[in-house]
């Protein structure tokens, strides 16, 4: 067998295979979630702006230097992915009377029905999962993927996969309610 010819049959176990199924997993989590937010008239989303909106969710004032320290980017990286979420609605930028070279970023209306309607899209990814696999899979299926990722399980109501499923793609913090 040649490499290529290894390649297009896919990893074997003990060759990758458990990386490519949750590679698999998360892209199609991903892309329901995106077919969920389309419906509800959200096309288009784009790394990192779900994470941004977030961002600016959080309590307090977020500066655009914020944001790139949070995305481990330059100032001028978080200025374009702003500037991108302004253009489609997402936030308002205004200077900071505390530092007049700095930019304050705050959620839209728009931005705030974007992350009901995430928070909305997880919770349906979820639904759909315990319809297929029951509660028992579930649980099974939040435990292994907990044993991945920490080495040992977490009760059910504390477990990070559980969190990271109901709240977005992996990021940490529920959306503010509205």
């Amino acid at each position: 067998m040649t490499a290529g010819e290894a390649g297009r049959a896919g990893p074997q176990p003990g060759q990758g295979a458990l990386g490519a199924a949750l590679r698999r997993a998360l892209a199609g989590y991903r892309r329901g979630v995106d077919e969920d937010l389309a419906a509800a008239g959200f096309a288009g989303r784009r790394f990192p702006e779900g994470r941004v909106l977030l961002m600016c969710a959080d309590p307090g004032e977020v500066t655009i230097s914020d944001i790139g320290r949070r995305l481990a980017i330059t100032r001028q990286g978080a200025s374009k992915v702003i500037a991108a979420l302004r253009e489609r609605g997402y936030v308002t930028v205004r200077p900071s009377a505390a530092d007049g070279r700095e930019k304050l970023v705050t959620l839209t209306p728009r931005a705030v029905e974007y992350l009901a309607g995430l928070y909305q899209a997880a919770e349906r990814q979820e639904a759909r999962l315990r319809e297929a696999a029951g509660d028992a899979g579930v649980r099974e299926l939040f435990r292994l993927l907990d044993l991945i990722a920490d080495g040992e399980p977490l009760p059910l109501e504390d477990a990070p996969a559980l969190r990271a499923l109901r709240w977005r793609d992996a990021e940490d913090r529920p959306p503010a309610a509205t």
